[in-house]
């Protein structure tokens, strides 16, 4: 049996690299409507607008956020993510949703952020 290396998914979050994710989860919409007809059912689809929405989960440094997740969210500022997959990446720019922080007894402190963007292929 041969070894094979897997991929390891990371995150770059306005160009900076986030060192601290525990766990990241990207979902690609297309958009499509699909679209029925009274008798027949469906009778095929209408393009819609795409979406890509992205969640990380990360631990929180004693020195801080190591970005400005709140800041970007309360601000509705744009951010530029990049998530390499394989050889490729999806690369698009839209906003944090929500940005959740916490800690459970004897555990570090967690944070989870959610972007929504613009649905783009891999590049």
């Amino acid at each position: 049996m041969a070894l094979q290396d897997f991929s390891k998914l990371g995150c770059f979050y306005n160009g900076s690299l986030i060192e601290k994710i525990t766990s990241i989860h990207v979902t690609g919409k297309n958009g499509i409507i699909r679209v029925d007809v009274l008798n027949e059912g469906l009778a095929g689809f209408t393009p819609g607008s795409g979406e890509v929405t992205v969640t990380v989960n990360f631990v929180v440094p004693v020195g801080g956020l190591e970005e400005a997740f709140w800041d970007d969210m309360a601000n509705e500022n744009f951010v530029t993510l990049q998530v390499p997959i394989g050889p490729k990446a999806y690369l698009g720019n839209g906003k944090i949703e929500n940005v959740e922080v916490g800690q459970s007894v004897n555990a570090s402190v967690e944070g989870s952020f959610n972007w929504l963007g613009t649905l783009s292929p891999l590049q």
